[in-house]
């Protein structure tokens, strides 16, 4: 199955943009596009400082926007949206399929200073994004939660071939995040997808390097730092052969601290 990776930067109301790429991906037979976080919206610093109808305005566009866009190119598309109930603001990873929204809403948002997200949106109780393509199972988390070891233990439980991890990630990140995801790829044998945004807000410079690792914890494809569009395949029998190989899942059920 091939998945694509659209890193790029902000596309708030940029239709013509979407079609080209997605168009670009269709031709290759893409079975899933994945977008970074904070590509349909703005960034996070910008919206703090928006009226919320503006921002609730701009996600309903894309809403319907990329429910026709999975329709008329019969594609799965992954795009972070920030959702607004009411008075309450949620960041979500929404999966459009054959013109319908499923959501998933983040769970532990950034508390730091400089980046408050924890301070700004609402919680919901919410599951991990779960669903299958072409015998592929993929699971999808927010580039924070990629932090914690209790969502890979989630996407390992549900028995996870492919991780989807949109990010905005700047600063000298990239290093730390390579090693992370490699790390997590081969201790769980499945594929990791991770898409950064490029672009900038002030001096804060989103510097893309969006990759894919396989499940023995390679990186088989991977981007610079300019908008670009990357293609991979993902291979059920290379899953297969990493578990059966290094059997870090049975390994981890005869554990019992008890004793």
């Amino acid at each position: 199955m091939k998945i694509a990776l659209l890193q790029s930067k902000e596309l708030p109301y940029d239709k013509a943009k979407l079609n080209y790429y997605i168009n670009i991906a269709k031709k290759e037979n893409v079975k899933l596009f994945v977008l970074p976080e904070y590509v349909l919206n703005r960034f996070f610093k910008e919206i703090e400082k928006m009226p919320i109808s503006f921002v609730k305005n701009q996600t309903n566009h894309q809403i319907k926007l990329l429910k026709r866009l999975s329709v008329s190119y019969n594609i799965t598309i992954i795009a972070p949206l920030v959702i607004i109930k009411g008075e309450k603001k949620y960041k979500s990873i929404v999966r459009f399929q054959d013109g319908k929204a499923r959501y998933y809403y983040q769970q532990i948002y950034i508390p730091y200073p400089h980046w408050n997200e924890e301070r700004f949106f609402d919680l919901q109780p919410s599951k991990p994004l779960i669903f299958t393509i072409d015998n592929i199972k993929i699971g999808v988390m927010f580039g924070f939660e990629a932090h914690f070891t209790k969502f890979w233990d989630y996407m390992s439980e549900k028995k996870v071939d492919l991780t989807v991890i949109p990010t905005v990630s700047t600063f000298n990140s990239y290093k730390r995040w390579k090693e992370l995801l490699k790390t997590f790829a081969f201790i769980k044998n499945m594929y990791v997808a991770r898409v950064n945004r490029v672009g900038e807000w002030e001096d804060w410079k989103f510097y893309g390097n969006s990759f894919v690792i396989n499940p023995d914890g390679e990186i088989i494809n991977s981007l610079a730092n300019k908008e670009e569009l990357l293609i991979a395949n993902i291979d059920k029998d290379l899953i297969k052969d990493a578990r059966k190989e290094w059997m870090f899942d049975k390994l981890n059920l005869q554990l019992n601290f008890n004793h």
